[in-house]
């Protein structure tokens, strides 16, 4: 019965071919050789998170709407290239500079976009975001891996009026949907991507509840995933004197190093050039001894 080993079969040993003594030195070659050939190869990694919608409505009831406070956005992209140069950093803190902005060095870039949404039903408007990052490996260690981020945050609050303005009570509704995706092939420890979302909802002290969602590379099969059309839904009952606040975060990153073997060592060269001379000293040797036994044989 033959037992499967995941291991591949050993290549033969040198004396098996015949090479006697220079069977070590041909060994501590290959050796040598795979060392110097061993760079890694370049790895991408992408990471995106997109608010597909995000509305806040309230309730139909006659003459009353949905108002939204001190509204507030702000972006934050950050794209190192290890090594190389400094950090490119873009950051915004309002609604409108937070637009088709980049951040980018040579193997990185990191993006940010607002996404504006108005409900049917209130004419409230509500704003979304969408980020990616990028990398890709260019430097070996000891430097640091090449890494993108892009984070986005907005926050508000909302009250609701009646048709004089004043406070009134009601249900106020919060709906988020999004999409988000991580592809980093051979996802290891300094390479991957990943994303985050958040959604802090609050009508006062106590009264807090949050969503979060997010992937991660490395924990994922192939280092690739995504979730598509995720939706997160609450609604809040608010007396005539409360507010709904909320806060929606949300990140994406990518983190890319070259992997490489060691260089060999200048001895390691010395080993390969000494064993190289012995294999060919040995096959001289026997290629004469062969000439000799057929030389003998012919004058028998």
């Amino acid at each position: 019965m033959h037992t499967y080993s995941p291991y591949r079969l050993a290549a033969p040993e040198p004396r098996a071919l015949g090479f006697g003594v220079a069977g070590a030195t041909l060994r501590a070659v290959s050796v040598a050789a795979a060392l110097a050939c061993g760079a890694g190869a370049s790895l991408a990694g992408t990471a995106t998170v997109n608010i597909t919608s995000f509305t806040v409505s309230a309730a139909d009831f006659s003459g009353n709407f949905a108002f939204a406070v001190d509204p507030f956005q702000s972006y934050n992209l950050q794209a190192l290239e290890a090594g190389v140069g400094p950090t490119v950093n873009f950051s915004a803190d309002n609604w409108n500079l937070g637009l088709n902005q980049i951040a980018q060095t040579a193997n990185t870039k990191a993006t940010g976009n607002t996404v504006n949404f108005t409900d049917v039903s209130t004419q409230l408007l509500t704003a979304g975001f969408n980020v990616s990052a990028q990398a890709t490996a260019a430097h070996a260690p000891p430097a640091l891996p090449n890494y993108a981020n892009a984070s986005a945050l907005q926050s508000g609050t909302f009250r609701l009026l009646d048709d004089a303005g004043a406070r009134t009570g009601g249900t106020i509704t919060f709906d988020l949907f999004y999409d988000m995706s991580v592809s980093t092939p051979g996802s290891a420890l300094a390479n991957y991507s990943q994303t985050q979302l958040n959604l802090l909802l609050s009508r006062g002290a106590d009264d807090d509840q949050s969503f979060a969602d997010g992937l991660l590379s490395s924990n994922l099969t192939g280092g690739t995933g995504a979730i598509s059309s995720g939706h997160y839904s609450w609604t809040y009952t608010l007396a005539a004197d409360q507010e709904a606040f909320y806060t929606l975060s949300g990140s994406a990153i990518a983190s890319a190093e070259l992997r490489v073997a060691a260089i060999p060592e200048p001895e390691t060269y010395a080993l390969m050039l000494l064993g190289l001379a012995s294999i060919g000293a040995v096959a001289r040797g026997r290629r004469r001894s062969e000439a000799e036994a057929e030389a003998d044989t012919s004058a028998a």
